[in-house]
């Protein structure tokens, strides 16, 4: 039986024992931010940052040089789509079939925003991801999707799910870890212990569910649990402890509001051709939340980009199942009505460095680029440059154009205007506990 049809099942039992709660969570209307991590450090000239080789740098056998820029393609091939944004002409295997980054690009003509040239500041793994996610280097500061949440929705149980990558909270917001549908089924419904069969029927009726408890025992459990949390809440003088009966209380009484995110599953995620992509499952899943009123933010992480040997192959397959999966969670979002309300933020810790090594790979370099699309976005734009060796450029502080006299596009550059657009820059908790003051704001989205 699949696990949809067992969610279906167990939905009117567990309909008969819920309770009404005070921490049960409004009803969320902002957009649903899509946070993608390609994890390992893609390489920008592959993709949307093109460079490809030079005829100076083939041998007498056509073969070309290490010190090329690429490998897989010439600097004459790159292409350019309607809007004059560049990018390689590439593909590779999502996973099912051969991918051309061109469906991507040119699909995505009038909407996508590129920035080319951010300093990282960093080649580490660790310290990229986090400068990447946050806007800072150092420790202690929750990722921008966190924060998001936590600001939005912060007694949702739902409110920030995440599949990995740097997903930080500081306590701002409860991170929903969940990567499949048996995890949501033991929350949503505790009471349900599975679907009578011809094996086990006695003493119940073939396709009926399976309860450890009557569900009027249920009731009255969760109602003397409820009233004893609030006694101890009442008692409580240290906010400091009162929180964590808070926080104790919603563990509990969140499995109600996961009930309205079943009738949200898309019937065919057990079969769905792409059901293995990354970024279009864990997507799927958080635009459920979403249509359910309870998720706000999601963190996708998908791997395969450390390409410290055989860098063309690793990274063209791994592009090719990202723009996939971010192009049938566009798809999965017109489906559900919700295309003018989701906002993408594509990036990695950092670039592959300009020339190969020795196995044909490419290692850490502090040069990256970040992709754009969705509400509040003005799309069909490149900010930022680098040079024909991958070193970043500046730019002027007003226009955004290339100024030799200007700073260098940062992480933290882009956390800052990230923060604008989701309209949290002035939340107390952001200009007491996590400020970005230093930072010259730059007019990067509208």
């Amino acid at each position: 039986m699949l696990r949809r049809d067992f969610l279906k099942y167990t939905s009117a039992v567990a309909a008969m024992v819920l309770i009404p709660v005070e921490s049960m969570a409004a009803e969320y209307t902002g957009p649903l931010w899509i946070f993608v991590q390609a994890i390992g450090g893609w390489d920008p000239t592959s993709f949307c940052d093109p460079k490809g080789y030079l005829s100076s740098e083939l041998d007498e056998n056509n073969r070309v040089s290490n010190s090329a820029m690429n490998k897989s393609y010439a600097k004459t091939e790159i292409v350019a789509n309607a809007k004059g944004v560049k990018y390689a002409p590439l593909s590779g295997s999502d996973g099912i079939d051969n991918y051309e980054f061109s469906e991507f690009f040119e699909n995505n003509a009038d909407d996508l925003l590129v920035i080319n040239g951010i300093d990282t500041q960093t080649n580490g793994h660790d310290s990229g991801r986090r400068y990447m996610m946050s806007g800072r280097l150092s420790e202690g500061y929750p990722a921008l999707s966190a924060l998001i949440a936590g600001i939005n929705m912060p007694a949702s149980p739902l409110a920030f799910v995440t599949a990995g990558g740097y997903d930080e909270t500081d306590g701002v917001v409860a991170g929903t870890r969940l990567g499949n549908l048996n995890a949501i089924n033991e929350l949503a419904f505790v009471n349900s212990e599975g679907i009578a069969n011809n094996d086990r029927y006695v003493p119940y009726s073939e396709g009926d569910t399976i309860t450890y408890k009557h569900p009027s025992v249920l009731e009255r459990i969760k109602k003397a649990r409820n009233e004893r949390t609030k006694r101890l809440i009442s008692k409580q003088k240290l906010a400091s402890v009162e929180a964590l009966a808070k926080q104790y209380n919603l563990a509990h009484t969140g499995s109600n509001e996961l009930v309205k995110l079943v009738e949200f599953l898309p019937d065919d995620l057990d079969t769905h051709t792409y059901r293995r992509n990354n970024v279009f499952g864990q997507g799927r899943f958080a635009m459920a939340g979403y249509k359910a009123g309870l998720t706000s933010s999601v963190n996708i992480q998908t791997g395969g980009f450390d390409t410290h040997s055989n860098n063309d192959n690793g990274q063209r397959d791994s592009l090719a199942k990202l723009l996939k999966g971010v192009e049938l969670l566009q798809e999965e979002a017109v489906a559900q009505g919700i295309a003018d309300r989701v906002i993408f933020v594509i990036g990695s810790e950092f670039g592959r460095t300009p020339g190969y090594n020795d196995g044909d790979g490419k290692d850490h370099w502090s040069v990256s680029s970040m992709m754009f699309m969705g509400a509040g976005i003005r799309g069909g734009r490149v900010i930022g440059s680098t040079t024909s060796r991958h070193s970043a450029e500046k730019v002027n502080v007003s226009t955004l154009a290339k100024d030799n006299s200007g700073i260098k596009i940062t992480y933290a550059h882009v956390n800052k205007a990230l923060r604008k657009l989701a309209g949290i820059e002035n939340d107390e908790l952001i200009t007491q506990y996590y400020p970005l003051t230093s930072v010259e704001e730059l007019d990067l989205f509208s």
